[in-house]
């Protein structure tokens, strides 16, 4: 691949955890790939290469048991962890991988060998617990990561911002009680997981630093931009950090089977685009963003398209799909 200031994580075995008619399959990634090659894009970012996660970097934010027993009942065979989520023979080492590769891209984001990064990653980590699965995760990638990344030089605080259509519940629930973690969620409303409430703003010293953005079904692209205005901008500009995750699911959008927050296309690359102009300014341009949800598959191919073109500084986006007719 050509030299870039953006870099993927991208690893075949990603491909491996897998269930035919399940939403979270195989195919999300497999048509994310398909579009980036398409579109040409796949050839302007480096990959950085992938690893296992180190048992000690999972233990970051999940206990021993949970991990233990994840891996021992993969390796027998798998099945369900959880009634949504379901594992394999490959999935422990797909989510390990998950983990090992988020820490690393993010690493080079923070030492300068890349500008940014999008983590193209299977099974999605924002609704993981520290001692159980959930709502199709297996590990908190996007928790684990800000929590590396607050050992490395000159990181003294982190944001993560979740733009999937669903609380990240797992991810508050891992940083809801380190005052150097801001969390900022938009989410459908009262919906799965049933957290979220504007009443949930972090534990003891990180008291403030929960920024819960509840939504109504049908918010839509306007509703998003005053809330992006309005307060995550503002939170993220008062809290200044040096490195800002984000958790993409595209499952806000009008058109996926999962939820009804009627975004479009042209709505989700305004908000990449805001957070990448909002990492410009407040910790020079570090931002790496995580796969969640969307279960449409060309409005995520298309959606995470837009958002490497935002992180490439290419203006162009596509909306193949257009605004909701509802």
């Amino acid at each position: 691949m050509n030299s870039s200031s953006t870099g993927i994580v991208y690893n075949p075995i990603f491909l491996q955890h897998d269930q035919p008619g399940h939403p979270e399959n195989a195919k999300r990634l497999e048509s994310i790939i398909s579009e980036l090659k398409e579109k040409e894009l796949l050839k302007k970012v480096k990959l950085i290469e992938s690893r296992l996660a180190e048992i000690n970097e999972i233990a970051i934010c999940h206990t021993k048991e949970y991990f233990e027993y994840v891996k021992e009942f993969c390796e027998n065979g798998g099945g369900y962890l959880d009634p949504d989520t379901y594992s394999n023979k490959h999935s422990y080492s797909a989510a390990a991988t998950a983990v090992g590769s988020s820490i690393d891209l993010t690493k080079v984001v923070i030492n300068g060998e890349l500008k940014n990064g999008f983590a193209l990653l299977r099974p999605p980590g924002h609704h993981a617990l520290a001692n159980r699965s959930m709502g199709f995760c297996l590990f908190g990638n996007v928790a684990i990561a800000a929590k590396v990344a607050l050992t490395q030089p000159g990181i003294r605080r982190v944001a993560i911002v979740d733009f999937d259509v669903h609380h990240g519940n797992g991810t508050q629930a891992l940083v809801g009680d380190d005052p150097n973690i801001l969390f900022i969620s938009t989410h459908q409303y009262p919906f799965y997981p049933g957290t979220g409430s504007i009443r949930e703003i972090g534990l003891g010293e990180a008291e403030g630093t929960i920024v819960n953005i509840p939504f109504q079904a049908g918010v839509g692209d306007d509703g998003f931009r005053i809330a992006y205005e309005k307060i995550v901008i503002p939170s993220l500009e008062r809290f200044k950090p040096d490195l800002i995750l984000v958790s993409a699911g595209y499952d806000a959008h009008w058109n996926d089977p999962l939820a009804n927050l009627n975004l479009s296309l042209t709505g989700f690359n305004w908000i990449s685009r805001e957070l990448i102009k909002a990492a410009e300014k407040i910790c020079s341009g570090k931002i790496v963003f995580f796969l969640e949800g969307g279960y449409n598959l060309e409005v995520l191919s298309n959606g995470v398209a837009n958002t490497i073109r935002g992180l490439l500084e290419d203006p162009s986006f596509e909306d193949p799909f257009g605004e909701s007719i509802s």
